[in-house]
């Protein structure tokens, strides 16, 4: 139409037809009223773009308040990437709910669970502070009931691990050590830093965990001889230093796969290490107490798992408390019948 001024007031899906029509109503207001959009070069209003507010609430608050904010990162690429270019009010929760079916499908109830909970905590914050009006579609979501890993290296697994683990790039192979005999948490051992080591004492200090305490690990002679010799060739103040963003290693992945192809083994994850030795700690009898102190556990609910290998100490009370009632038996009836002979 000869005449006709357009505005441009944002794309089909990422607006609805009815916050369509509920803009084009306030810009034909605002015209009606003298207002001209052009001249005043104003811009219709619409919410940011979903993937504007992951990037805003990565930046401006997980970096600074989350020690895992790497790991809320990758599970916002991994599972989320194709809706960063759609605004929050566009994304249904049917939608949300569906996603979470498929990656609980597709990936494990634990990765949904995951990806629920750091997209609820993200918009909440991006609410709070602001810079979004629309609703957050994940709030009242349920999470999927998830049963407590067990998978831990079995003992006629080791061999083959072992074996195989020296196969790898030097930086895979003392990263995959070091996580299982420290047992720390992934995302500490990739940013591990020279600066937390003591030789001297042989410790490890992590100024802040997932858990948001500190934690001391004593060094094995092992750990220790394996960073000494990082360290001779290291020339940054990371122990695993990386080509990434993030300065240091991010989960060397295909080295992982293929230590998993030489050593035949299935379904073991990088997270199923810190397992291993809380379990051969408890195999070894020690203690929940010192497991869960090892490990850097808060609760002795997050150490209960490894009850089931400490059966030994149970089974020697036992056999004791047999033995005792047998001979405490035979001790007695010997007696009485010691008694009934002098009669």
């Amino acid at each position: 139409m000869a005449g006709t001024d357009w505005v441009y007031i944002g794309p089909f899906p990422d607006l609805t037809v009815e916050q369509a029509r509920k803009l084009a109503l306030d810009v034909s207001s605002a015209i009606a009223h003298g207002a001209n959009p052009h001249e005043e070069k104003k811009k219709v209003v619409i919410d940011p773009l979903f993937g504007e507010l992951l990037d805003t609430y990565i930046e401006q608050h997980a970096q600074a308040k989350c020690v895992a904010w790497e790991e809320i990162q990758a599970v916002f690429r991994r599972y989320l990437s194709d809706w960063r270019s759609r605004t929050l009010a566009s994304i249904r929760k049917a939608e949300v709910h569906a996603r979470l079916n498929d990656i609980a499908e597709n990936n494990g109830p634990v990765a949904a669970n995951h990806t629920l909970t750091y997209a609820r905590a993200a918009i909440n914050w991006c609410i709070q502070n602001e810079l979004t009006k629309a609703e957050n579609p994940w709030v009242g979501m349920k999470k999927f009931r998830t049963q407590s890993r067990e998978r831990f290296l079995r003992p006629d697994e080791l061999a083959a691990f072992f074996a195989n683990v020296e196969k790898l790039n030097k930086t895979a192979r003392d990263y995959i050590l070091v996580s299982l005999y420290t047992g720390a948490r992934r995302s500490n051992v990739l940013a591990m830093r020279w600066n937390e080591i003591d030789f001297e004492l042989g410790t490890w200090r992590i100024a802040r965990t997932k858990s948001g305490d500190s934690q001391t690990i004593p060094l094995t002679e092992r750990v220790l001889e394996l960073l000494k010799d990082r360290k001779e060739e290291s020339s940054s103040h990371w122990v695993f230093p990386g080509r990434g963003g993030s300065g240091h290693l991010v989960e060397p992945k295909k080295a992982w796969h293929k230590l998993l192809a030489l050593s035949g083994l299935e379904d073991l994850r990088l997270h199923d290490l810190r397992r291993t030795l809380g379990s051969y700690m408890a195999i070894g009898n020690q203690s929940l107490q010192v497991i869960g102190k090892a490990l850097g556990h808060r609760s002795s609910t997050a150490t209960h798992i490894y009850s089931r290998l400490t059966h030994d100490p149970v089974r020697q009370a036992l056999e004791k408390a047999q033995s005792d009632m047998l001979n405490t038996a035979k001790t007695l009836g010997q007696g009485q019948l010691g008694a009934e002979a002098t009669h």
